[in-house]
């Protein structure tokens, strides 16, 4: 499991995020209690045949469920 602690207007948030197989899904939390949506994304192949970078695709996933929190979008 891949962790990310940040603060926003002085509540702490954790997300969370792990790869299941080809798919990377995160979501932030504020303690137990969920503060965002579930976000994903499913490795594939370039259309040279490349795999994308497991950490660039990962932090992209990470830094969606954060922005989510801190620009208010999380219902």
């Amino acid at each position: 499991m891949t962790t990310l602690k940040f603060k926003h207007e002085d509540k702490n948030y954790t997300v969370k995020g792990e790869w299941e197989k080809d798919t990377f899904t995160a979501q932030a939390f504020q303690g137990k209690k969920e503060a965002s949506s579930m976000f994903s994304i499913e490795k594939t192949k370039t259309k040279d045949g490349e795999l994308a970078d497991d950490d660039a695709l990962a932090n992209a996933v990470m830094d969606a469920a954060k922005d989510e929190v801190i620009n208010g979008e999380a219902e």
